[in-house]
């Protein structure tokens, strides 16, 4: 399968990646411009080839990174992402697009800050064509603990979207990393919930110098 990560830097990019590609998916790391998106790409074949994966990882433009996919996850900082999607709208078909984004305050403590639409995952719905199916999913995997390939990532990814076979075929590639979980929690309006629960666990790391994650039992 392809898949595009948009804004593909990062601990949290740079573990899916490696971890997809090691299961022979051909990934995609989008930028905003081709050269940005080489140096990124070649950054991460390098670490790919420490953890001995030889696949295909490849840098392109994100207009043509998620023309060129058919699963587009968005790393993109919540600030920017509506306007990098409009801008590449064109670019979107019948993808299936993941969003973990969260859009947050930062201050003495970190807050949820949700859009006016009541969370990230609508907002994206709502500037990509209607053929394009939203997943929420991995918001509150660590990102240190998605790059660190030594650690079992003994987690719960809770996902919500309202289109069954977009869910399936994320648990599918979800549950291909492995001790992942997946958990179906309904449909993309309790987006919202799950977002939400990011901030908690960033403020409880930051207090215990842990990496929290959720599992339920």
């Amino acid at each position: 399968m392809k898949i595009s990560l948009l804004g593909g830097t990062g601990s949290f990019a740079e573990g899916l990646v490696i971890r997809w590609a090691k299961v022979g998916h051909e990934v995609l790391i989008g930028s905003r411009t081709q050269e940005k998106a080489d140096v990124a790409a070649a950054e991460i074949n390098e670490k790919a080839k420490e953890q001995g994966v030889d696949g295909s990882i490849i840098g392109m433009e994100n207009g043509e990174a998620a023309k060129a996919s058919e699963v587009v996850v968005v790393c993109l900082p919540p600030e920017y992402t509506n306007a990098t999607l409009e801008g590449i709208s064109s670019s979107f078909t019948n993808q299936i697009v993941i969003s973990p984004v969260v859009p947050m305050k930062f201050g003495k403590v970190v807050s949820y800050d949700p859009p006016e639409s009541g969370s990230s995952a609508i907002d994206i719905q709502n500037v990509l064509p209607d053929s394009v199916n939203v997943v929420s999913a991995y918001h509150n995997i660590p990102a240190k603990g998605l790059a660190n390939f030594e650690k079992p990532l003994d987690y719960d990814v809770v996902i919500c979207g309202d289109d069954d076979e977009a869910k399936a075929v994320v648990s599918k590639l979800t549950e291909e990393m492995p001790s992942l979980k997946t958990i179906d929690a309904g449909p993309l309006e309790i987006s919202s919930m799950i977002e939400a629960i990011t901030p908690l666990i960033i403020n409880m790391n930051k207090k215990h110098k842990h990496e929290f994650s959720i599992k339920f039992i």
